[in-house]
């Protein structure tokens, strides 16, 4: 048999800096959601709490930003 991570209860290993860039452009491209999924998704991880927090936080401010800027010029989006 096989020790592969299924068969040993082993975890695999993600690559934080690359799951951390990516989450940071999902966050950027459509905070609301999708930001907020994956900053809860790496705050349940015991190895990506730091990193999920910082997530999350600009995912936050990023679509409070969006949304001000929305409300601000809504006249200018309107045909």
């Amino acid at each position: 048999m096989e020790n592969t991570p299924e068969t040993t209860g082993e975890r695999a290993v993600i690559n934080r800096s690359r799951f951390f860039l990516c989450a940071v452009v999902i966050a950027v491209l459509n905070p609301i959601f999708s930001g907020l999924i994956l900053g809860l998704f790496m705050l349940s991880e015991p190895t990506l709490r730091k990193e999920g927090r910082i997530v999350m936080l600009f995912a936050v401010a990023w679509g409070l930003i969006v949304m001000l800027l929305l409300a601000k010029y809504r006249n200018f989006l309107t045909l």
